[in-house]
């Protein structure tokens, strides 16, 4: 898709096809980063160097060493900004046919990953749900000095170097995680840089958040918090609502902003 805008490459493993660029992806956020996210109405591009697994990007800086690629011969983790997404999807060989995997999938996007909870939101947070052509669009349209990639990531053993990508070459290892993340099923977008970036983040604005997300879930509570469910709940619901929607927490025929009931029944009243 261009639009007029810089096009962004699906990056695609040998023997699978590219996503539906309306599929769902979905994104973690402590209150903190919540928070932030509303009052500046911004999404997070982050140097790969400062994500907090240290092993990140180090198949690439390998293979980099010895692997004839003029096009990245000269450069490091330091080049690339990304943000990573979860698709909420499972491995269907954990189930025992496709309508299982199915409801298993629905059950995640219901209530989110309690390992995802528990990782990124442990004390308070929100799962935010947009598309993948809604992030494409809004990251294609802005800061157009960098080469843009997008894609599944992959779960390998650390010994195993097989995977490799039908497009893009050197930028595939970019898209190959440690096998102790795969519970993330990441989806993730690469931001490539001719020079060596010197700031840890940078940010891409969002025209309309009412449009952009097309859901808040509120991470689950037990009997001591749930005040910060329910308070993170309202606050979402009230700055984000559509005008057009008369205050109602609707969109598409669905609640925009939801409480999760992971860990039991929890009213939306404070």
């Amino acid at each position: 898709m261009d639009n007029g805008n810089k096009i962004m490459e699906a990056c695609v493993f040998d023997g699978e096809t590219d996503l539906n660029p309306d599929t769902p992806i979905y994104q973690y956020m402590a209150i903190e980063k919540f928070l932030y996210f509303l009052k500046y109405r911004q999404i997070t591009f982050s140097k790969l160097s400062s994500w907090p697994d240290a092993r990140e990007g180090a198949r690439f800086e390998f293979i980099r060493e010895i692997h004839d690629d003029e096009k990245y011969s000269q450069k490091t983790i330091n080049h690339f900004l990304g943000s990573s997404w979860t698709l909420q999807i499972e491995n269907q060989c954990k189930y025992s046919s496709k309508d299982e995997r199915q409801k298993a999938e629905e059950e995640i996007q219901k209530h989110g990953s309690a390992s995802m909870w528990e990782t990124y939101c442990r004390q308070g947070g929100v799962r935010i749900k947009t598309t993948i052509k809604k992030l494409e669009n809004l990251v294609s349209g802005q800061h157009n000095n960098y080469q843009f990639y997008r894609g599944v990531a992959h779960y390998a053993p650390e010994n195993y170097w097989s995977k490799t990508l039908s497009t893009s070459g050197l930028i595939s290892k970019l898209f190959i995680k440690r096998v102790p993340f795969r519970h993330e099923s990441e989806y993730r977008f690469i931001l490539d840089s001719e020079n060596e970036i010197q700031v840890d983040h940078i940010f891409f604005d969002i025209n309309n958040l009412y449009d952009f997300v097309d859901e808040f879930l509120i991470a689950p509570a037990t009997s001591k918090d749930i005040w910060i469910s329910r308070m993170l709940y309202h606050y979402a619901v009230s700055i984000t609502n559509s005008p057009e929607i008369n205050g109602t927490n609707q969109k598409t025929d669905m609640k925009y902003c939801r409480i999760s009931q992971l860990y039991g029944n929890i009213s939306h009243e404070i």
